[in-house]
C-alpha cells in the first residue's frame, strides 16, 4: 500500500500534515522527474523468450512539495537520489521495521535556535522547574485517561472494574499533580497506568480482547495496534520539535536515553490514550480489525505484528482520526481542532513555555465535568 489515508493518491494539498506511506514488501521510492516515484518488483507470469523475468509497476507519483513527512515500513527502500530530493524538500524519513517500531529517522538539516535551547537546557538541570513541567504532563495523561474511560462508559454498559478503574485513574491523577518528587511522580504514574489499562481492558468486545498493556514486544494484536500507534504519533511530535528548533531527546519527565526522543516522549502522554487508544478500540470493536489480520513477528520473537493487508486498513483508519477533532472542556465544537492542528498548538505552547512566556498547558481531553 501506498498513500496517505490508505488511498493510491496523495491527499489534498490543504492537509496540514501530509504523508506518504509506503507498505508493499519490495517497493522502491525513486527521484524522477522531480518527484517521488514507488515502484514495485514481481516476477513476470509467463515471460516469453525475451521478456525480462521481472515486472515493474509503479505504485504512486508525488510531487516533494505536498509532503511533509515519508515513511517506510518493513521491506521497503529508497534510494539515494530520492533521500537527497526529500532532504533538499525538508521531508522527514521515518524506517520502521516489519513491527511498526522505529529504526531509524532521517530530517533535513534545520536553522539550530541557540538560544531556545540553552532555555531548554537551563530548564532541564534545573530540578523544581523539571519537576513542574514533569507534574504537567503525567496530571494530563491520567486526567485524559480517565476521560476517555468515561467515554466508554457513556458509550456502553458500565462494569464494577471500568467504575473502580476511573475512580483509580482520577485519584492517580490527583496525587500526580501533588507529586514532591520526580521518583514518587514516577510510582504514581505507573500505579494510575496500571489502573487504567484495567478499565480499558473491559472495552475490547469485539474479536480481539485486550488482555492488559504489554510491549517489547507487543504480544498479541491489541498491543500491537497500540504500540504501532504510539510510534506514528511520538514520530510526528518529533518531526514537530525538530522543526522547531527543540532538542526532541532532553525531555522532562522522561529520562536521558541514548536514541530515544524524551521530550516528543513526554508530549505523548497526554495524547496516547484520547488519539491511539480510541482508534485501536473503535477498530476492533467494529471489527475492522480482526485476528487474520496479524502474524508473528520475525524480527521480535514472541511479538506480533500487523499484516500488510492489517497496515493498509489501520493507515487508513489512522489518517482519517487524525483529521477529526478531539473534544476539549469549554472549546465549542466549532472551535475544535482535529489532531493534526493540535499537536501544532502543543508544541507552538511547549516552545513559548521554554521562552520564558506562559507555563506550559497540556491538552484536556473530554468535557469540563466527569460523567
Amino acid at each position: 500500500m501506498v498513500g496517505s489515508g490508505g488511498t493510491g493518491a496523495p491527499p489534498p494539498r490543504s492537509s496540514p500534515m501530509t504523508t506518504l506511506y509506503v507498505t508493499q514488501p519490495g517497493s522502491v521510492v525513486r527521484s524522477e522527474g522531480g518527484s517521488l516515484t514507488v515502484w514495485v518488483e514481481t516476477e513476470a507470469d509467463d515471460p516469453g523468450p525475451n521478456d525480462s523475468p521481472v515486472r515493474r509497476k509503479r505504485l504512486a507519483s508525488v510531487e516533494p512539495h505536498r509532503l511533509e513527512s515519508l515513511v517506510l515500513l518493513g521491506f521497503t527502500t529508497i534510494t539515494a537520489n530520492a533521500m537527497r530530493l526529500c532532504m533538499a524538500n525538508k521531508i522527514a524519513v521515518s524506517l520502521l521495521d516489519g513491527g511498526g517500531g522505529l529504526a531509524a529517522r532521517v530530517v533535513p538539516p534545520e536553522a539550530r535556535s541557540a538560544d531556545l535551547r540553552l532555555h531548554q537546557y537551563a530548564l532541564h538541570l534545573d530540578p523544581p522547574e523539571r519537576l513542574i513541567r514533569a507534574r504537567a504532563v503525567v496530571t494530563a495523561k491520567l486526567r485524559n485517561a480517565a476521560a476517555v474511560l468515561r467515554g466508554i462508559r457513556s458509550n456502553q454498559a458500565s462494569s464494577a472494574a471500568l467504575a473502580s478503574a476511573i475512580t483509580q485513574t482520577e485519584a492517580s491523577a490527583e496525587a500526580a499533580a501533588a507529586a514532591v518528587s520526580a521518583e514518587s511522580l514516577l510510582g504514581i504514574e505507573g500505579n494510575g497506568a496500571h489502573q487504567y489499562f484495567a478499565g480499558l481492558r473491559t472495552a475490547f468486545v469485539g474479536g480481539i480482547p485486550f488482555l492488559g498493556r504489554a510491549q517489547r514486544p507487543p504480544p498479541d494484536p491489541a498491543n500491537s495496534l497500540l504500540s504501532f500507534g504510539y510510534v506514528l504519533l511520538g514520530n510526528r511530535l518529533t518531526g514537530l520539535l525538530e522543526a522547531r528548533g527543540v532538542d526532541p531527546c532532553l525531555g522532562f519527565f522522561h529520562d536521558l536515553r541514548p536514541g530515544r526522543p524524551s521530550l516528543a516522549l513526554d508530549l505523548l502522554e497526554e495524547l496516547r490514550h484520547p488519539v491511539v487508544d480510541r482508534l485501536a478500540l473503535r477498530i476492533c470493536n467494529l471489527r475492522k480489525i480482526q485476528p487474520q489480520h496479524f502474524e508473528p513477528d520475525a524480527e521480535r520473537p514472541g511479538g506480533v505484528k500487523l499484516t500488510v493487508d492489517g497496515r493498509k486498513i489501520f493507515l487508513e483508519e489512522w489518517e482519517g482520526h487524525l483529521a477529526r477533532p478531539l473534544r476539549e472542556p469549554g472549546v465549542a465544537a466549532e472551535h475544535r481542532l482535529d489532531v493534526h492542528r493540535l499537536l501544532q498548538r502543543q508544541v507552538d505552547r511547549l516552545v513559548s513555555d521554554l521562552r520564558g512566556g506562559e507555563p506550559y498547558r497540556p491538552f484536556r481531553f473530554g468535557t469540563s465535568r466527569p460523567g
